[in-house]
């Protein structure tokens, strides 16, 4: 019951973050401009959004296969129908919960396929690093690309922010009362219970370690590396068709280049990873780097950011529902098959 409200509570509190983003986005807008965001969405092309959405629908499927190579060395071969289900229903999950879809995807592959939820859990984070590092080069080679045109943007929409947040935190004598007890909390009871942890680190926690590190270290030991490669770079191809292709659904930004589809993909990950599902931080970010950075006028920014938006919510909610139900039907035989008969 308590680890069920502590999942209400954080449902809650990203939605309202959202929510509140989203208010702040559209404030101040007239209804002169609503009405130019409503005519720039109905007469947007939706041919584009969606092969938008069938792009998305390849990066996912390229995780699952991905995933698949990382398990094998573990001594896992999972079907990539049940995989690739298994992927969306945790994207569906991270909506409701953010980071539950993590331990959905590992619960389901377990459920269906018998992987250890700890040794998948070990190649999700893996999966997570590789991501993160894939991310970082982006940055760093768009930064580099397009320096002049986005070195501002980066230290306003995240070096500036981050520090401006923390100086005012810093300055608060109240944080810092309670950051410093805390602290001082956490290292006296680690002392005071260091033998029970001791046990406890013998113990279960002991063999959880030690089936999340053999997951981790899946990634050294892929037995089809090049796959491997091969994958990590289609999926993030596919991130990034997926934002260049809405271009065109508008004529106002049909003329920009895959350059400006790999800048969207950056900062909106970025979006993404501060606020789950990236609600509302999405649209901003997205919204800011075209108005000024590309010169696109506003209506069209804010048709184009919650396009390309929505349609992924949509893939995900469509997708991470279906693959909810045709788990349990497709793997009905395999239950049954690995059922011990009653005499």
């Amino acid at each position: 019951m308590k680890k069920q409200l502590t999942n209400v509570v954080k449902f809650l509190f990203f939605l309202g973050i959202g929510a509140l983003l989203i208010w702040l986005a559209v404030r101040n807008k007239t209804a002169e401009e609503l009405n130019n965001i409503k005519l720039a969405i109905q007469k947007a092309n939706y041919f584009w959004i969606v092969l938008s959405i069938v792009v998305s629908g390849l990066s996912h499927y390229f995780r699952a296969a991905r995933w698949k190579i990382l398990l094998a060395p573990l001594g896992h071969k999972p079907k990539t129908s049940n995989a690739f289900f298994s992927v969306m229903s945790g994207y569906l999950a991270n909506l409701a919960v953010p980071r539950l879809g993590e331990v959905t995807r590992c619960g389901l592959l377990n459920e269906y396929e018998k992987v250890p939820f700890v040794q998948g859990f070990g190649t999700v984070i893996a999966e997570r690093a590789i991501d993160v590092v894939c991310l970082l080069i982006l940055f760093f080679l768009t930064l580099g690309i397009e320096f002049k045109k986005i070195s501002g943007i980066a230290n306003d929409l995240i070096f500036a922010n981050v520090a401006a947040k923390f100086n005012s935190l810093t300055q608060k004598s109240m944080f810092m009362t309670v950051a410093l007890t805390v602290l001082i909390l956490a290292v006296a009871g680690f002392f005071y219970f260091r033998k029970k942890i001791q046990a406890l680190m013998s113990g279960k926690i002991k063999g959880f370690i030690g089936g999340l590190w053999d997951g981790l270290l899946s990634v050294k030991k892929v037995d089809r590396p090049i796959a491997f490669i091969v994958y990590t770079v289609l999926i993030w191809l596919m991130y990034i068709l997926q934002v260049y292709v809405c271009f065109f659904a508008f004529s106002e930004l049909s003329h920009l280049s895959f350059i400006v589809g790999i800048v969207i993909t950056v900062f909106g990950s970025i979006a993404i990873i501060v606020v789950p599902g990236g609600t509302g931080m999405y649209q901003i970010i997205v919204i800011q780097i075209l108005t000024t950075v590309y010169f696109i006028s506003e209506p069209s920014s804010f048709a184009f950011a919650w396009a390309v938006w929505a349609s992924q919510i949509f893939l995900i909610l469509c997708a991470g529902l279906i693959s909810l139900i045709l788990l349990p039907l497709l793997n009905k035989n395999t239950e049954e098959e690995t059922e011990v008969p009653i005499t």
